[in-house]
C-alpha cells in the first residue's frame, strides 16, 4: 500500500502520536481524523531532514516505507490530502519567515529529532529547536502543524521567543529576550544533528565573557539590544 492509501486506512491513528493529534485537534471530524492518521504514519515511518533533497510530498504519498521529508514537503503532503482526500478550499499556507526557539512541549514528528538548542557546556542539545523558516497550515480556522505534530489557534503559536541577530555580527551570534532574561544564542561551528545542519548553545551574559572570542565578545556587548538590556 501507498503511504497515502495507509493514513487514510488510519493504519497509525491510533499509535500515541496518532491519539496525541486527535485529540489536538478536537477529537472529532473528518480532519482531525486525518491529522490523526498522517502524523502517526509520519512518526512511526518518516524522518525528518531540514533540506528536501529533491523528496516531493506527491511522491512521500504515492510511495510506501521510510522517507526523508523536509517541514515544507510534510506540509505539502498533509495540504494535498486535505484538498483532494477532503476536497477542503480554503487550505492555506501558514509559514513563519523569521528565526525563532519553538515553545516547550513541541515535538518533531521525528522521534530521533530532539532539538538544536542547549546550555552551555551540555552534549543536550533538547531544549527546543531554533528555526529561520517553518511551515505548517490552516483550514477551519485553525492551524495544523505536522511537522511539530500540534494544533494552533494562532499562526504565530509555535514561537517561544524570536530571536535577532547580533548588532555587527555577519552571523552566528544572535540574542533572545530582554533584561535579566536576555540570553544570547551562539552557532557551534561544525557541528550537526539529526535533522538540522546547525547547532546553538545557549549563553548567560556571564558565560559570554568566557565562551566567545574576543571579536564575538565585543560585537555582543554593542549590541543595541544587550546595552539596553545593561548585563555588563
Amino acid at each position: 500500500m501507498s503511504a497515502r492509501a495507509d493514513i487514510l486506512a488510519g493504519k497509525f491513528a491510533k499509535s500515541p502520536a496518532g491519539s496525541a493529534a486527535l485529540t489536538k485537534a478536537g477529537g472529532v471530524g473528518p480532519v482531525a481524523t486525518l491529522f490523526a492518521g498522517f502524523v502517526g504514519y509520519a512518526n512511526a515511518t518518516w524522518s525528518y531532514s531540514a533540506q528536501s533533497g529533491g523528496q516531493t510530498a506527491a511522491n512521500a504519498l504515492s510511495g510506501d516505507g521510510p522517507k526523508s521529508l523536509a517541514c515544507g514537503t510534510i506540509r505539502e503532503a498533509l495540504k494535498l490530502m486535505l484538498r483532494e482526500d477532503l476536497g477542503l478550499t480554503d487550505v492555506a499556507n501558514a509559514d513563519i519567515n523569521e528565526y525563532f526557539i519553538t515553545k516547550p512541549g513541541l515535538e518533531c514528528f521525528d522521534p530521533k529529532v530532539k532539538g538544536n538548542l542547549g546550555n552551555h557546556g551540555s552534549q543536550n542539545f533538547g531544549l527546543g529547536c531554533h528555526f529561520s523558516t517553518h511551515y505548517f497550515l490552516s483550514t477551519g480556522g485553525k492551524f495544523y502543524d505536522p511537522c511539530l505534530m500540534a494544533v494552533y489557534s494562532g499562526e504565530r503559536q509555535p514561537i517561544g521567543e524570536t530571536t535577532k541577530l547580533v548588532t555587527g555580527c555577519p552571523g552566528g551570534l544572535r540574542s533572545a529576550g530582554t533584561g535579566k532574561d536576555l540570553i544570547i544564542l551562539h552557532l557551534l561551528a561544525g557541528r550537526s544533528l539529526p535533522g538540522f545542519g546547525s547547532v546553538w548553545e545557549i549563553l548567560t551574559p556571564k558565560e559570554c565573557k568566557t565562551a566567545l572570542a574576543k571579536n564575538e565578545l565585543a560585537w555582543v556587548m554593542n549590541d543595541f539590544t544587550v546595552k539596553a538590556s545593561k548585563v555588563f
